[in-house]
């Protein structure tokens, strides 16, 4: 098939969650043989994409997606969310139009609801299949934060634009042929706001060539998060980890230390740092930080979709204490290939007694491992895609 691949982003190099996501994407399906045209937002200029570029055509239109207060307050005027406003660029509209005039493309792939909006000029004006990837229900972590959030002032700007994603996103998911959920919550969430969306469910998967169990020595200890520190659901579950969780391991562990490993970490994360806390920032290999922890954490309060963090630590063999925020979606067991604990004490305990005995932590990671090697390579999630992406060429 030869598909057209829309992103919000470059997705490479693929050192987030998101860019991850639609990377692998790419890559394994260029690896079955399709042929792949990327149109990507450039909001960051990406110097080598030789990765990219042997997977995929890549076309790039630049444009500024960065937050600004000023916008911000300015959204409260327009009927538009403002996470969603942002992506909406007139040249990569003309750029789009332009490719599907000049080409023959058999579907168009469109990654996350910020693009959704091109979904709806191509649908308007060109008769090709259209398949929407959603990487998250944008409402459901919106409406997350808003009850989360103990700020006055961002509760209710939060409340007014859960309002605005909720009918932005249940209206324009329609239109497309098929929304390929990451979760079976997240496609029962979607349902729930509008019945006629038309849905099938894709996991995300782990590319098992780079994360794999190494020999390289746990460290005593060590508690390893992994995430993108602009990411407000990551931002906020490390505050309540560090405030809530950790001085109850500490209590017990007084030789823990705790490795937060992810790019642009913001002020209220940077002033965390101390002797037992270590903020990276961005690192070109997170596997180095992952192989040597001894505990991989995933306090998520506010999310949605699949986290692939935990994917990668499964996949590495790492034994991982997550909230039932952070492992939604995953088909994962408690006490069997990982921790599930809510509470702020219930999250220590489990911490510090997979620290304190090495049998117990090695027997969940190899359970990890193996649910990774039977359900979520990415060889067998984009057979998954091939076979939805074939259903809709054929009309079926």
């Amino acid at each position: 098939m030869k598909i057209l691949q829309i992103t919000p982003r470059i997705p490479y190099p693929p050192d987030d969650g998101g860019k991850i996501g639609i990377f692998n994407i790419t890559k394994y399906l260029s690896k079955r043989g399709h042929k792949i045209t990327l149109l990507s937002l450039d909001s960051i200029p990406v110097k080598d994409m030789s990765g990219l570029e042997e997977f995929c055509d890549v076309k790039t239109v630049f444009a500024d997606t960065s937050n600004s207060y000023l916008k911000m307050f300015l959204n409260l005027f327009s009927p538009l969310p403002y996470t969603m406003s942002k992506y909406y660029v007139k040249d990569f509209e003309v750029k789009l139009y332009s490719l599907l005039k000049e080409n023959r493309f058999d579907i168009v792939h469109i990654d996350s609801l910020h693009m959704a909006y091109y979904g709806k000029m191509i649908k308007s004006n060109f008769n090709i299949p259209v398949a929407l990837r959603e990487h998250n229900v944008e409402t459901t972590i919106m409406q997350r934060y808003f009850q989360e959030t103990p700020n006055l002032l961002k509760k209710v700007y939060a409340g007014i634009q859960f309002k605005k994603v909720y009918k932005y996103e249940s209206k324009i998911l329609e239109i497309f042929d098929k929304c390929l959920m990451i979760t079976k919550e997240d496609e029962q969430r979607i349902k729930q706001m509008n019945p006629k969306i038309k849905t099938a469910v894709v996991p995300a998967g782990v590319d098992t060539s780079k994360f794999h169990p190494t020999d390289m020595p746990v460290e005593p200890y060590s508690i390893v998060f992994v995430g993108s520190m602009d990411w407000l659901p990551n931002v906020d579950g490390i505050i309540w980890f560090y405030k809530r969780v950790l001085p109850y391991v500490k209590e017990r562990v007084p030789q823990v230390k705790f490795y937060i490993i992810g790019k642009n970490p913001p002020p209220e994360v940077l002033n965390l740092k101390s002797e037992e806390v270590i903020v990276t920032g961005y690192v070109d290999d997170v596997r180095e930080y992952m192989a040597k922890a001894a505990v991989f954490v995933v306090p998520l309060r506010v999310g949605g979709g699949m986290r692939i963090k935990i994917l990668n630590a499964l996949a590495m063999s790492k034994a991982v204490v997550s909230t039932s925020v952070g492992c939604e979606g995953i088909d994962v067991t408690n006490g069997e290939n990982i921790y599930i604990e809510d509470g702020e004490e219930g999250f220590a305990e489990k911490i510090i007694e997979l620290m304190l005995d090495r049998e117990k932590r090695e027997r969940i990671g190899r359970n990890g491992l193996e649910l990774i090697r039977n359900k979520y390579t990415w060889e067998k999630i984009t057979s998954l895609i091939e076979k939805e992406y074939a259903e809709l060429v054929r009309g079926d």
